[in-house]
């Protein structure tokens, strides 16, 4: 019998603690700012037809942002991301960029979210041609274009979240790279 009172009891306790994590964080106050560090995977493609080129790689990406929720619904928000090199046969290329992004969020439940974002990249590259024996040629290019997203979000605490999130980049240059991204980020809101 004082098992099962310690048992019920244990178990009020936590329900009721859980309880007081999913009330704080329904109820914050707005705005609030919040940062995350993202990790992720692209894919990167183009092809060239008057040059007859095609280019298809896949690496890594990293990514810092900032930002601020006015509410459970809207965000904005700034990123830097650092796109690694990716190369074919006979070309590579690295890219960088900053963007900015409106974030709507639909709240699935008080810890769980689903989102759509979109917003513009402002990016630059470094891109090299290997010619063979004749050396290789390099070019910087940099331009700004749309992007838009989707993503989950997790609600740890408060304070504590954790995104998997997807986006698409369609560089608009005159070989129209387009790039696929898979991250996961984790994020501290203030």
């Amino acid at each position: 019998m004082i098992k099962a009172i310690s048992l019920s009891a244990l178990s009020l306790a936590l329900l009721g603690f859980n309880n007081a994590a999913h009330a704080d964080i329904t109820e914050m106050d707005s705005p609030r700012i919040y940062t995350g560090i993202g990790y992720g995977q692209y894919s990167f493609q183009f092809e060239d037809s008057e040059n007859d080129t095609d280019f298809d790689d896949d690496s890594q990406m990293l990514k810092g942002y900032i930002g601020t929720q006015f509410n459970k619904y809207l965000s904005l928000e700034l990123a830097y991301q650092n796109f690694d090199e990716v190369s074919d046969i006979d070309s590579k290329a690295e890219i960088d960029g900053v963007s900015l992004a409106a974030r709507l969020a639909a709240p699935i439940t008080d810890s769980f979210s689903v989102y759509a974002k979109g917003g513009w990249l402002e990016w630059d590259a470094e891109i090299e041609q290997d010619l063979g024996e004749l050396g290789s040629i390099s070019a910087d290019t940099d331009g700004g274009d749309v992007f838009y997203g989707a993503g989950i979000e997790y609600a740890f605490t408060t304070n504590m979240q954790v995104r998997l999130e997807y986006e698409r980049y369609e560089l608009e240059d005159d070989i129209d790279p387009d790039m696929d991204v898979a991250s996961v980020s984790f994020q501290y809101m203030f």
